[in-house]
């Protein structure tokens, strides 16, 4: 008993509270002096790899990769140097040429892509609709820098006062305006004629019913058999007075013959068949003539008939 009234109270300077809460402070302040020190060292350590990376293996090119078999590569050089010219040759922002050749920043690869969408959405940008991807390629004395997109797909040849434009499934124009001695270039594709629009500058809509009723007939017309044998839809009749003798819808063929459509898909009525029945009545003639206009000067798929007009009759030079 006596032993235990006289125990020692003496402490370790380390099991005291404020002694071991400054310890403790202390030794957080020597690991977060370490890492700023690491970071720090890490730093100049990455900037001197990346300086001698960008001797070694300099930027060579900006390349568009993927592009449809369509898109021409003459489109296709314009749009790589429109991507060296934003960035490369850049006077409001002179710094992105350093951060194209720096081989570690990857904000310059976004701020291509946004030029691309969503900066720069006219001109020969309009081609571009959406931007997959902007990387860098290590070659081993080089790099490229690659662009992937989606691109806008010409789907018609509109015509406006004397010449052609380029228009997508979505009515948006692309870029370019061509004369007529363009279009055997352009013959794979089918030509809306016959009203008036305002063009719009590329990458904006077309705006008119001619130019929705248009785009949805050669969307109707497209992947039968005879349609390559198509090359207009007239629409100048398009807002005649019902029942009329001439047409409202005319497809001209690239033999210079026509085929008299008539009313827009779905507005037949009791007028006339449905487009359904025209485009049948259209491919049997086609199976049977292995030509779209049976070699008429004109068919008339109106009816559940197909109507032509009489042969001319023979000469006599024709019946020797």
């Amino acid at each position: 008993m006596t032993k235990n009234r006289y125990r020692s109270t003496y402490h370790r300077p380390w099991q005291t509270p404020w002694v071991r809460s400054t310890l403790m402070l202390c030794l957080i302040l020597l690991v977060i002096a370490l890492l700023v020190e690491g970071f720090s060292r890490l730093n100049i350590y990455g900037k001197m790899l990346m300086a001698q990376r960008s001797r070694d293996r300099p930027l060579k090119s900006i390349v568009m990769i993927g592009a449809p078999h369509w898109l021409a590569g003459p489109i296709l050089n314009s749009l790589a140097a429109e991507a060296v010219q934003y960035t490369v040759f850049n006077k409001r922002h002179p710094a992105y040429a350093a951060e194209l050749r720096n081989p570690v920043n990857g904000k310059i690869l976004q701020i291509i892509a946004r030029h691309f969408t969503t900066d720069q959405a006219q001109g020969f940008n309009a081609w571009i609709k959406r931007v997959d991807y902007v990387r860098r390629v290590w070659l081993p004395h080089e790099q490229i820098i690659e662009i992937a997109c989606r691109y806008r797909r010409p789907a018609a040849l509109i015509s406006v006062n004397g010449k052609y434009y380029l228009m997508s499934p979505h009515a948006i124009r692309l870029p370019g305006a061509y004369a007529p001695m363009d279009l055997p270039e352009l013959s794979w594709l089918m030509r809306i004629s016959g009203i008036t629009v305002a063009v719009p500058a590329p990458g904006k809509p077309f705006a008119g019913q001619g130019v929705k009723l248009g785009l949805k007939m050669i969307t109707l017309l497209s992947g039968h058999p005879f349609s390559s044998q198509i090359q207009c839809v007239n629409l100048a009749n398009m807002y005649a007075h019902v029942p009329s003798t001439t047409p409202e819808i005319v497809l001209k063929t690239r033999f210079g013959t026509q085929i008299y459509w008539g009313l827009p898909p779905g507005k037949e009525g009791f007028y006339e068949v449905p487009a359904s029945r025209k485009l049948q009545l259209l491919n049997d003639v086609y199976q049977q003539y292995h030509r779209i206009d049976a070699a008429r000067a004109y068919l008339d798929v109106r009816s559940d008939e197909v109507l032509v007009p009489r042969p001319p009759p023979a000469t006599t030079q024709d019946a020797q």
